[in-house]
């Protein structure tokens, strides 16, 4: 007799699953880091903030907007304020929005825009600051923007529009970026869970 094992065989797609949780394939698993980067903005308390930094050690929630949106970032704002609503008292979960329209969006209309939206403001952060410094961090995150030609009113005030990348980062305590979602369209549950993972780790 042959001293010789039979030959064990694996169908593709089982290998593949086995492959994929050997090496810890998830769907939290680390996409960017943002450790050695830091960008000076301004929140809408007109107080200076170093992001990430001063937010180390908490879970955030980032979402890009800018006040005169007139459809997606509403949508987002709202998505991301159910959120907040759900995990509420929990000192390490930070929202945070960016605006990439700071020539409008100072400090003084973010904190309007936070009022309208009756937007809990204890742990949720409405960013805007110098362009380069915002542009730099969008690009960083990935956030792509196109400005509309502008137009002004007879007393010489712009108008114009964004079109934007619709998206929101999940960003771990440890300034990791865990994973994106679709901003005005979130799988609410399932950004809720991902948080709770994270706020455990």
């Amino acid at each position: 007799m042959s001293g010789n094992s039979p030959t064990i065989y694996i169908p593709f797609p089982l290998l593949m699953m086995l492959l994929m949780i050997a090496i810890g394939c998830d769907r939290l698993a680390v996409q960017d880091n943002l450790q050695n980067v830091e960008y000076e903005v301004t929140d809408q308390f007109g107080e200076s903030v170093h992001f990430p930094e001063s937010f180390e050690g908490k879970v955030m929630l980032v979402g890009y907007v800018y006040t005169h949106c007139p459809d997606i970032c509403p949508m987002i704002t709202y998505n991301m304020r159910d959120i907040q609503r759900e995990i509420e008292n929990q000192e390490e979960f930070m929202l945070v929005s960016v605006s990439f329209d700071p020539d409008r969006d100072t400090p003084e209309v973010l904190y309007e825009y936070a009022e309208s939206y009756r937007l809990n403001q204890d742990n949720w952060r409405l960013l805007t600051g110098e362009r380069s410094e915002i542009e730099s961090m969008l690009e960083k995150l990935k956030i792509s923007t196109v400005k509309t030609p502008t137009r002004f009113t007879d007393d010489n005030t712009p108008i114009y529009f964004i079109d934007h990348t619709d998206k929101i980062t999940l960003i771990d305590k440890y300034g990791q970026i865990r994973r994106t979602y679709q901003g005005s369209e979130l799988n609410f549950d399932e950004v809720v869970n991902d948080i709770r993972v994270l706020l455990k780790e």
